[in-house]
C-alpha cells in the first residue's frame, strides 16, 4: 500500500502576498516529476499510472482527509451520510430561476477518492454516440467508442453474480481485471418483477446491459461495489497494486491555494503549487520538474486557476487578484444533469424505508454486513435504470434541434428506488421513488470565485432548466414516470402518488412543480473544456494533450475538460478520460 501522509512536516517558502492565508515556515522546496492536485477519479488514476515502472515521481495532493476507516464511505447503503460533514465540500448553488430561485446543496467529495468516495456509485459508460461525438469534436478517432474500449477494461473488474447471466448483463461487454469493482444489486427482490413488467407495459424495451454502448431501455443497474463495499478511486487506484512504490507520495489534508509562476524571462510557466496543511495552517510549496496536473474537479479546478491569475481579467481584479493570462472559457460552459425526485406510497413493508426507521432492523443488517459483507446494507436501494428519448414527433423538435450525441443517446434517465426519494422530510409509511434526470441538457451555467472570500465557497450558477429543451425533456420524463407507476404491474401494491398528479395536466403547472421539487444535479462537466489544438483562441481551455493553452507547465485532467455532458453519470467517463490521458502524458517528450 502506498504511504498516505498528512503534510505537516513539509514546509516551504511563501510569497508575501499569501501570508494572511496561514503560517509561513521556511524550508527548501521539494521537487517531483509531476504534482497532481486532487485525488478524485482523475487524479487517482493519474497517480497510479504515472508511477508504473518507476520512471516518474509523483506527489498527489488531496484537500480532504483519508478515506480509510470511514464506514459511511464504505457501506453502500448509507452513502448519503457522506453528503454532510468533513467529507463533502458543502457547496451550494446560487439561486436558480428554473428552481424557483432556490439554492441547493452541490455535493463534491472532500476526501481521498474525491466524489467517488461519496457518490451513489452508479457505473455507466454512456452511449457510443457520445464517445464518437467527442472523437469528432477533437478530430481524433482514438476517442471513438470502438477505440476507447481498452480503457473501459483497464478501469473495470466486473463481478458476475452466481449462476448464468439470466439476461441481467452481457459478459463480453465487461472488463474483469481492472481497478474498480463493479456489480449488480440483487437485493430488493420483491420490486424486480413489477419494475420490469411495468416497463414492458408502457412500451420501454428491455436492455440486456446498460453499458453495451446503447443504453436505451430498462436495465439492471451496475454499481462500483466490490464484495459488498464501495469501490472508489481511493480503494481501486491508491490502495491496491501500488505497494512498494517509493515514487508515489500521497498527502491528505493538503489544500492547493494557487499555482505560482516561474520567475524570469520567457513564456508564462507554472510548475509550483502552494498548498495549506489543513491540520495546522502551514503553507507549503512544492514544484514539478515536468508538469503540474490539476484534477480538482469541475468546481475547484477553475477556481484554483483563477486564484493563480488565470481567467477573466475583470473578474480577477474584482477579487484583488493580479491577472496573468486571459482564458475566457475558464469557469464557463458548466453543464449539469438537473433532476426531479418523486415518490409513491405502497402497501408493503419490504421497502428500504424500514431500514431507516427501525434501528433494530438496521443493527441486524449491520451485523450481517460486518460478518460477511452481504445483506441489504451491501447495496443501495436502486435496482434498475431506464434511459429513453423523446418521441420523434414531439413538438419541441419544431423549434429545437436534437442536442444529443445520436440515436442511441438518451434524452432522460429514470431510476427506480425501493424507498422515499422526494426532497424534504419523509412521512410515515413505505414508498417507491423515481428520480428523473435530463441527460442531454442545453442549459449552461458558470463557476466563479467569490470576490469577497476567494478561498470560500465559489459561486456555482447551475442555471438548471433554463432552456425550452430542458423543460420539455423533464416534463416528458415526469409524465412517463406517472404512466409507469399507473401500469397494471403495480396494482397489487396500491400505488398512490405523494404529490398531486394533476400537476402534469398542463405544462405551466408541471414547470411550477419542477421549480419547487427539482435539484441541480451532481454530474457537472465543462468548466475547462478541451478542444482541438487549432481551435479558435479563447473557445477552449486545454488542447488534446491536456495542456492549458497559452501557458506552460499545467495540464488539466478531470470532468471540467469534458466539452459536453455525457449521457451517463460522470464517474466512468472521467475514469476513462484519465486512463487515456495518462498514456498521453507518459508519451510526451
Amino acid at each position: 500500500m502506498v504511504r498516505v501522509t498528512a503534510p505537516s512536516v513539509f514546509f516551504a517558502l511563501l510569497l508575501p502576498s499569501l501570508a494572511a492565508w496561514g503560517n509561513v515556515i521556511p524550508r527548501a522546496p521539494e521537487d517531483f516529476d509531476y504534482v497532481i492536485v486532487g485525488a478524485g477519479a482523475a487524479g487517482s488514476v493519474l497517480a497510479n499510472r504515472l508511477t508504473e515502472g518507476n520512471r516518474f515521481s509523483v506527489l498527489l495532493l488531496e484537500a480532504g482527509p483519508d478515506n480509510e476507516g470511514v464506514l459511511e464511505g464504505t457501506l453502500p447503503y448509507i452513502y448519503p451520510r457522506m453528503f454532510g460533514g468533513p467529507y463533502n465540500w458543502n457547496y451550494s448553488t446560487a439561486p436558480t430561476p428554473g428552481l424557483g430561485n432556490r439554492n441547493g446543496p452541490y455535493f463534491r467529495g472532500h476526501v481521498l477518492g474525491g466524489s467517488t468516495s461519496i457518490n451513489g456509485m452508479t457505473y455507466t459508460r454512456g452511449p457510443s454516440a457520445d464517445w464518437d461525438r467527442l472523437a469528432s469534436h477533437l478530430g481524433d478517432s482514438s476517442w471513438s467508442w470502438a477505440r476507447i474500449q481498452s480503457y473501459f477494461r483497464k478501469n473495470e473488474a466486473f463481478e458476475a453474480p452466481p449462476g448464468p447471466p439470466n439476461n441481467r448483463f452481457t459478459p463480453s461487454v465487461h472488463g474483469t481485471s481492472g481497478a474498480i469493482g463493479v456489480s449488480l444489486n440483487l437485493n430488493n427482490e420483491w420490486i424486480v418483477p413489477p419494475t420490469l413488467q411495468a416497463a414492458s407495459e408502457i412500451g420501454l424495451p428491455y436492455n440486456n446491459d446498460v453499458n453495451s454502448g446503447n443504453p436505451i431501455g430498462i436495465s439492471w443497474q451496475q454499481f462500483a461495489i466490490k464484495n459488498g463495499a464501495r469501490s472508489s478511486a481511493a480503494t481501486g487506484y491508491l490502495r491496491q497494486n501500488v505497494a512498494g512504490r517509493t515514487n508515489l507520495n500521497v498527502r491528505v489534508n493538503a489544500r492547493a491555494l494557487r499555482l505560482v509562476p516561474n520567475s524570469g524571462p520567457g513564456p508564462l510557466t507554472f510548475r509550483t503549487v502552494e498548498y495549506r496543511d489543513e491540520t495546522n495552517g502551514n503553507i507549503i510549496q512544492v514544484s514539478a520538474r515536468r508538469d503540474v496536473i490539476v484534477s480538482a474537479g469541475v468546481i475547484d479546478t477553475p477556481t484554483l486557476l483563477m486564484r493563480s491569475g488565470l481567467g477573466d481579467p475583470a473578474e480577477l481584479r474584482a477579487a484583488n487578484i493580479t491577472p496573468r493570462f486571459t482564458i475566457p472559457a475558464l469557469g464557463n460552459n458548466f453543464i449539469e444533469h438537473p433532476g426531479v425526485p418523486i415518490s409513491w406510497s405502497v402497501n408493503t413493508t419490504l421497502t428500504d424505508d424500514e431500514l431507516d426507521k427501525d434501528p433494530a432492523l438496521f443493527a441486524q443488517e449491520l451485523e450481517r454486513w460486518n460478518t460477511n459483507k452481504t445483506g441489504r446494507l451491501a447495496q443501495t436501494s436502486l435496482t434498475h435504470i431506464m434511459y429513453n428519448r423523446l418521441p420523434r414527433n414531439h413538438s419541441i423538435f419544431r423549434t429545437v434541434s436534437d442536442p444529443s450525441g445520436g440515436a442511441n443517446a438518451p434524452h432522460y434517465e429514470q431510476i427506480v428506488a425501493n424507498k422515499w426519494v422526494t426532497l424534504g422530510a419523509r412521512p410515515a409509511g413505505n414508498f417507491i421513488g423515481m428520480t428523473q434526470f435530463v441527460m442531454a441538457p442545453t442549459s449552461t451555467g458558470s463557476v466563479k470565485l467569490n470576490s469577497a472570500d476567494i478561498l470560500g465557497p465559489p459561486i456555482i450558477n447551475a442555471n438548471s432548466f433554463n432552456t425550452e429543451w430542458d423543460k420539455a425533456v423533464i416534463r416528458h420524463a415526469i409524465r412517463s414516470s406517472i404512466a409507469y407507476m399507473r401500469s397494471p404491474a403495480w396494482a397489487p401494491f396500491n400505488i398512490q402518488p405523494t404529490f398531486d398528479p394533476t400537476v402534469a395536466d398542463t405544462d405551466a403547472r408541471l414547470d411550477a412543480f419542477v421549480a419547487a421539487s427539482g435539484f441541480g444535479g451532481a454530474h457537472g462537466v465543462g468548466t475547462a473544456r478541451i478542444g482541438r489544438a487549432n481551435s479558435r483562441p479563447g473557445s477552449d481551455v486545454v488542447g488534446p494533450d491536456f495542456r492549458v493553452k497559452g501557458i506552460r507547465g499545467v495540464r488539466i485532467v478531470d470532468a471540467s475538460v469534458l466539452p459536453f455532458s455525457p449521457a451517463a453519470h460522470a464517474m466512468v467517463p472521467v475514469y476513462v478520460l484519465a486512463e487515456k490521458a495518462a498514456d498521453t502524458i507518459k508519451g510526451a517528450p
